[in-house]
């Protein structure tokens, strides 16, 4: 008995190692795949389809559900009745199919799809060309779209991003984001290049609602009430090279279409009367107020409160949390 148990645990060793070595070639011919079919659909279907493919995932990808809805108890707690809470999970699922089938829908005829289904609102447009900026967003509605047309304005845009463990999907999507003019850095070495972008007179756009560990710069701030750790390079940058924080979003609107808009800035005046801290936990409640006006375009499946803080009563983060 003890023998075909062996047996068995070495085979299940070698299946797991041969999918993981056949795992990226899958995901990129399943990319390329997208690629091929995905541009060739009218809007209205690709809209269609990311509702089914939403709606879908809900249902099946167990593990995500459970973390989106034990984010929303975390943010709502008993303010919103359990099929509230569903309601909004499912439209986060269906958000974010849309976000990733428009990768493969708006990498052909790039600029003309982007002019006629991203519209800039006048609250961001003013700013396009008002460098130095800093501009600081989140997982919310389709910030992929935000980059790209914004850049297509003629605005000196760069953003920062960690690359892809699957290279061959990495490398199509880094040149999709720069298709319009947007400079991609990794994160590794960014901080001098971010500081050159600032001193020409351009924009940084940092995406802050993802967990940072200390180690790497992060700071502890109330996010939905409860503490988590996020980037302070946005305010440290801010301060140090004189640029304004401007809150920016792009929502997803009725029949697939984007809205590209920003919030009141924090100008420079008051970012030389705050610390870094106070600066990072005045982005960080202006985010969470965007996704309280509309929780639906949000991320909800990301493990945002992963990390704890010592201080903080552990019953108070969801179940995946960081022992």
């Amino acid at each position: 008995m003890s023998q075909g148990g062996g047996d068995r645990s070495g085979v299940q060793e070698d299946l797991m190692r041969l999918w993981r070595r056949l795992r990226p070639v899958e995901e990129a011919a399943l990319f390329r795949l997208g690629l091929a079919l995905v541009p060739l659909l009218p809007r209205r279907s690709v809209v269609a389809l990311a509702a089914a493919a939403g709606s879908l995932a809900y249902r099946c990808a167990r593990r995500d559900r459970r973390i989106a809805l034990a984010n929303l108890d975390l943010a709502y707690g008993a303010g919103l009745a359990p099929s509230e809470k569903v309601a909004i999970a499912r439209r986060s699922f269906i958000t974010f199919a849309l976000v990733l089938l428009d990768y493969f829908w708006f990498s052909r005829r790039t600029a003309e799809r982007l002019r006629r289904h991203v519209r800039i609102d006048a609250s961001l447009g003013r700013w396009l060309h008002a460098g130095p900026l800093m501009a600081v967003t989140a997982h919310f509605g389709n910030w992929e779209m935000l980059g790209l047309s914004t850049a297509l304005q003629g605005t000196a845009l760069a953003s920062v991003a960690r690359p892809l463990r699957n290279q061959r999907i990495d490398g199509h999507l880094q040149r999709f984001r720069q298709s319009t003019g947007q400079r991609v850095v990794p994160r590794e070495g960014a901080l001098k290049v971010l500081v050159n972008v600032l001193r020409e007179g351009g924009t940084v756009a940092l995406l802050l609602d993802q967990d940072t560990p200390l180690s790497e710069g992060g700071v502890f701030v109330d996010f939905f009430g409860v503490p988590v750790p996020v980037s302070g390079a946005a305010a440290a940058l801010a301060r140090r090279m004189g640029a304004p924080i401007l809150p920016v979003f792009c929502k997803v609107q009725r029949g697939g279409d984007y809205l590209c808009y920003a919030r009141a800035p924090i100008p420079v005046e008051t970012l030389e009367q705050l610390s870094p801290e106070a600066i990072t936990g005045r982005i960080a409640a202006l985010l969470e107020a965007e996704i309280r006006a509309d929780p639906g375009q949000w991320l909800w499946m990301y493990k945002r409160w992963k990390r704890r803080h010592p201080g903080c009563d552990p019953a108070r983060y969801p179940f995946y949390a960081d022992s």
